[in-house]
C-alpha cells in the first residue's frame, strides 16, 4: 500500500509538471496595456509582489493589480531597492522611504546606478563604477562607502547571503558575500561582450545573464556556462518568474520580447518572441500574475520624449 501511494504521488507530480511545462510551451504573451506617463525618465524597475507594486519609472509607484499609478516617491527615480521584510525602500540615490505611506523617511549619502537589497544581512547595495554604498535598511542608514567590483552594472541577491554583479565591460560576474563585502569568485563568460542585465532562479541557482547578443545561462555555484540562446540585443535589465519558471530578454534592436523556459536545471528552450510596441531595454514580472512590465521613449528628442508603460500578459 505504501509503495502504491509512493507511486501515485509520483505520478501525480510527473503529470503536474509536464502540465506547467505544456502551459509554458503554450504561452503567448502580448501587450494588454500602455500608458503614456510623461517627460520622465527611467532606468531599472522592480515588482514589489507583496505590496503590489511597481517601482523604477520615474518617481511614480504603479498598483500592479490594476496597471495605474497610485502615488510617488519624491525625489524618486532610476532604481529602488525593496526591504519588504522592514517596510522600507531605497532610491539608488540615497532617498529612503516607508512601502506602505510612500513617504519620505529619510536620506543617505549615495549616488549608485545598480541596486539590489540583500534579506539576509538587511542591506541594501548601490554601486557606480568603483563605488559601492551599503545601507542597513534596518535603520536606513549608510554602513559604508566601499568598493566590491569595478564598472558593475545589474545585480542580484540569492536569498544565502551573496550577491551575483555584472562586470560590464568585461562580460564577468562576481560572486559577492554580503556580509563581508569579499568576492569570493569571478566567472568569466567568454563571448558575452558587455554584460548587462541579471537575473536569477535562486530555486535552481541559475543565472540568466543578458550579453551582446547573447541570452546566457549560468551555473550559479561554479560558473559553467549551461546553454545560451542567441537575441537581437542585450537587455539592461532582464527579468525571471520562478512560478512559471519563463525568464525573459526585452530586445530593444526589434522591439520584441524573447521568452525562455526552464525546462530543467539543464535544459531549456525559447518559447516565443513577442512585440512590446517600442524599443525596450528593460523589464520586471509580477510572480502573482505573471504579468511583465516594460518601458519605452516616444517622442523625436530627449527632450521632447514621453515615457510609456507597456504590460504584458499571457
Amino acid at each position: 500500500m505504501r509503495r502504491l501511494c509512493a507511486s501515485a504521488v509520483a505520478s501525480f507530480a510527473l503529470i503536474s509538471f509536464a502540465a506547467a511545462s505544456l502551459a509554458a510551451q503554450t504561452t503567448h504573451y502580448h501587450v494588454v496595456k500602455r500608458t503614456v506617463l510623461g517627460r520622465m525618465r527611467a532606468d531599472y524597475i522592480i515588482v514589489d509582489p507583496v505590496g503590489r507594486r511597481l517601482y523604477g519609472l520615474g518617481d511614480r509607484v504603479i498598483d500592479v493589480d490594476h496597471d495605474s499609478v497610485i502615488g510617488s516617491v519624491e525625489g524618486g527615480g532610476g532604481g529602488y531597492a525593496i526591504a519588504r521584510d522592514l517596510n522600507r525602500g531605497l532610491v539608488r540615490n540615497g532617498v529612503v522611504f516607508d512601502l506602505t505611506t510612500l513617504a519620505v523617511t529619510g536620506h543617505v549619502d549615495a549616488h549608485g546606478d545598480g541596486i539590489r537589497y540583500d534579506p539576509v544581512t538587511h542591506r541594501a547595495f548601490t554601486w557606480a563604477d568603483k563605488d559601492a554604498w551599503v545601507v542597513d535598511m534596518r535603520t536606513g542608514s549608510l554602513i559604508t562607502k566601499s568598493t566590491i567590483g569595478d564598472g558593475l552594472e545589474s545585480g542580484v541577491a540569492d536569498g544565502r547571503g551573496k550577491l551575483f554583479l555584472n562586470v560590464e565591460d568585461s562580460g564577468f560576474v562576481q560572486r559577492v558575500d554580503a556580509a563581508t563585502l569579499r568576492i569570493e569568485a569571478t566567472y568569466r563568460i567568454a563571448g558575452c561582450g558587455r554584460a548587462q542585465g541579471l537575473s536569477m532562479d535562486t530555486a535552481t541557482r541559475r543565472l540568466f545573464m543578458a550579453c551582446d547578443t547573447n541570452l546566457v545561462v549560468v551555473n550559479a555555484d561554479n560558473g559553467d556556462v549551461v546553454t545560451r540562446f542567441r537575441v537581437p540585443s542585450r537587455a539592461d535589465q532582464n527579468c525571471f518568474d520562478p512560478v512559471t519558471r519563463l525568464a525573459f530578454n526585452p530586445n530593444r534592436a526589434d522591439s520584441t520580447l524573447t521568452v525562455v523556459h526552464e525546462d530543467s536545471p539543464s535544459a531549456f528552450s525559447v518559447v516565443e518572441k513577442v512585440a512590446t510596441g517600442g524599443g525596450a531595454r528593460t523589464c520586471a514580472v509580477d510572480e502573482r500574475t505573471h504579468k511583465v512590465y516594460v518601458f519605452y521613449y516616444e517622442g523625436a528628442t530627449r527632450e521632447t520624449a514621453q515615457l510609456v508603460m507597456a504590460v504584458l500578459a499571457p
